[in-house]
């Protein structure tokens, strides 16, 4: 370090004595951290799990935990749910309630203050008391995260208030740096990557450093006489959910499974494919490219406090064993659990999917380094340029494969060979072909839920996630997903005109488009017309169409056009059927009361981080970048503000929902209680006259 060329405008002493006093806390010699927390007995009135022993549970079915959860949550909600759809509590069945779930996006801190703002909302307007599940992936992670542990308290607003003064400052601060070397804040946030480091793999990734970071200002609490270690229990949250008081979180991360013989053949023609000048032979190589990349599955894992595992392996861990080496079903140590700061990392690992895409933004901070080190880091990205869209240039996580030796046992359909490898890692590659949803539809189809209410705070394409969910509806053979959700026809036409024109301005970040002079409903198109601004993406698959899109307008629906075919409004409502021969709309707002009762399907509540003029005039949401590493306190209380309006905004269409769901769960209950009861009486009558 001293041999480096400093700027001048840093002080060199001062980062060299906290780097140096990093260093020998990370240092295996008596006396560091390192030391005291991996040679040291953990403490099991702080972590009980070191006294348990795990087992890998096979099936499919919920856990145990889970059912019991639901049974409790039922009763909480009888009252809450009676009074949200204006009825009295004695006509509420707790078996008729509606399974809701709230699904949140990523989308970096713009998707987490979007939750935040939403569950705001949810809890002002009586819907969150009347939720079972709330799911997220990415950012929406990291408010879950933050909000069910008690970090903050278990108010959505205080979470908010927390956030507001955490995210001020970035992970990449002067302050993170003091934090990671001053107690007693540095064993808080050291303990999960030092316990990393030292476990069955011997190693601690890009994405452990990172969740690290982001839990330098997420779970530190501004009073640091408040901090506790608990905190960071994923399973501990058990105690504010077992009572059914508060809805089961479910985190989510994406394991991309293929072989190695695969990566390697695709890296391969991708290189071929970059020295090609005949035109033919580059034809050749993206058709052989485009099949390779069918042979990557993305593999949903689901966390919550009960267990971790994967429904299309079939297999479940305790989530306080994660971490731990198991053979054939046991594991074979006890550690204490991984706290939520490596979690984090996990469930944010988007951030490795496009690495060069994050190098440029944070481009001007690095430029701060000494040349030397600077130059190391920009020769790592400009050389691996190529692959950098494909496999990731470091693994973003390694962690014990708790398959290992299932060989036989796994649910039909896995993929080959996953029980063999010692390790498993998340968002391990990604090719162009193989993004799939960025909203946890996935862990929700498999409950049975009723109702998604889906907060979209990406700048992905939204017809792409409605297409998805759809081929995922019916990839599971679910007959009752609404058909045909999605961007209205007409507009997508003309955006793909767009694009191929090659309109886009890339460089633009536009505000709100004013009204025309004939609009009928600023409100509602201006928020459409926004939602295609500022594309970016956490996700390298789509990095390229995201550049594409950038800076366009979304195009009006042209005149004449059916009910079905206009613009989506700030909250879009879908119910599905399992009749096949149901032709007519699936939109809430085209459908009468006599209608709706007829649809058995699910129900799609959208509600996208649409610009909400009334409440914050001239914001735009999207102006935050998911790659922002600091947001300033007015920015996420504009946020906060928007979200929370736009889902209050949409209260009016999630009751009407609600109420058909119960309405017709009720009216099936008691048809089968009625055949159940003729049933009975004709065996009695038969019964009594022989």
């Amino acid at each position: 370090m001293s041999a480096w060329s400093w700027p001048t405008t840093l002080d060199f002493s001062t980062i060299q004595s906290r780097v140096s006093a990093l260093f020998l806390e990370l240092g295996l010699g008596p006396g560091s951290l390192y030391s005291e927390i991996v040679h040291e007995p953990a403490d099991p009135t702080i972590h009980p799990e070191i006294e348990w022993d795990a087992e890998v549970r096979l099936g499919n079915d919920l856990c145990i935990s889970e059912r019991a959860f639901l049974h409790e949550r039922r009763r909480a909600m009888r009252e809450p749910f009676a009074k949200l759809i204006g009825v009295s509590v004695e006509e509420v069945d707790e078996r008729d309630l509606p399974v809701v779930a709230i699904a949140g996006s990523g989308g970096g801190y713009r998707a987490m203050l979007n939750t935040v703002g939403s569950l705001i909302g949810a809890q002002a307007t009586g819907v969150l008391p009347c939720t079972s599940y709330v799911a997220g992936v990415s950012g929406h992670c990291w408010a879950l995260a933050v909000m069910y542990p008690g970090v903050a308290g278990y108010s959505p607003r205080d979470v908010g208030q927390h956030l507001k003064e955490r995210i001020d400052t970035s992970y990449l601060d002067m302050v993170t740096l003091e934090a990671l070397t001053t107690p007693p804040t540095n064993k808080f946030l050291l303990a999960g990557l030092l316990r990393k480091a030292a476990g069955p793999t011997g190693m601690a990734s890009l994405v452990d450093v990172y969740g690290t970071l982001l839990a330098s200002r997420l779970f530190v609490p501004t009073d640091i006489g408040k901090m506790d270690s608990q905190h960071l229990s994923l399973h501990l949250i058990r105690r504010k959910i077992d009572n059914g008081q508060l809805p089961l979180p479910i985190f989510t991360a994406v394991q991309n499974v293929t072989s190695s013989d695969n990566i390697v053949a695709i890296q391969l023609a991708e290189k071929e494919k970059a020295l090609s000048v005949d035109a033919a032979r580059t034809t050749l190589l993206d058709k052989a490219e485009a099949t390779l990349a069918k042979e990557i599955r993305c593999l949903w894992y689901e966390f919550t406090p009960f267990e971790i595992g994967c429904d299309e392996v079939g297999a479940w861990i305790p989530s306080w064993a994660f971490g731990r080496r198991f053979e054939a079903g046991r594991n074979s140590e006890r550690r204490p659990e991984l706290g939520l700061t490596i979690l984090s990392g996990i469930f944010g690992s988007a951030f490795c999917a496009s690495l060069k895409h994050y190098f440029q933004e944070i481009q001007p901070t690095l430029k701060l380094l000494p040349i030397q080190l600077y130059g190391w880091l920009e020769n790592i990205v400009t050389e691996n340029d190529r692959d950098l869209g494909l496999i990731h240039p470091v693994l973003p996580d390694q962690l014990p494969n708790f398959l290992k030796g299932l060989d036989g046992q796994l649910r039909e359909g896995a993929p080959p060979d996953i029980s063999a490898p010692d390790y498993m890692g998340f968002m391990l590659t990604l090719s162009r072909s193989t993004a799939e949803l960025n909203l946890p539809y996935y862990p929700l189809l498999r409950r049975d839920v009723d109702c998604v209410i889906a907060l979209d705070a990406s700048a992905d394409s939204q017809d792409l996630w409605f297409t998805r969910a759809e081929e995922l509806a019916a990839k599971r053979g679910l007959k009752t997903w609404p058909k045909g959700a999605g961007w209205p026809s007409a507009v997508q036409s003309e955006v793909v005109e767009d694009i191929g024109a090659g309109k886009a301005d890339r460089g633009s970040s536009p505000s709100v488009p004013p009204a025309s002079a004939d609009a009928t409903d600023f409100d509602a198109n201006a928020a459409n017309l926004k939602l295609a601004h500022s594309q970016e993406s956490a996700l390298a698959a789509q990095t390229d169409k995201q550049e594409s899109t950038e800076g366009r307008d979304m195009p009006r629906a042209a005149s004449g056009t059916s009910t079905r075919d206009a613009p989506l409004s700030a909250c879009e409502v879908w119910i599905g059927s399992s009749r096949s021969t149901e032709t007519e709309s699936s939109r809430l707002d085209e459908l009468d009361e006599a209608a709706l009762l007829r649809r058995d399907g699910i129900g799609v509540v959208y509600i996208p981080l649409a610009p909400n003029e009334q409440k914050v005039p001239g914001f735009d949401p999207f102006s935050i970048s998911t790659w922002r590493r600091e947001v300033t306190q007015d920015e996420s209380q504009s946020i906060l503000d928007v979200a929370e309006a736009n889902f209050s905004e949409s209260r009016e269409k999630i009751v009407k929902l609600l109420r058909v769901i119960w309405m017709r769960k009720r009216r099936a209950r008691e048809e089968a209680e009625w055949r159940d009861s003729l049933a009975k009486f004709q065996r009695h009558m038969r019964d009594n006259l022989r």
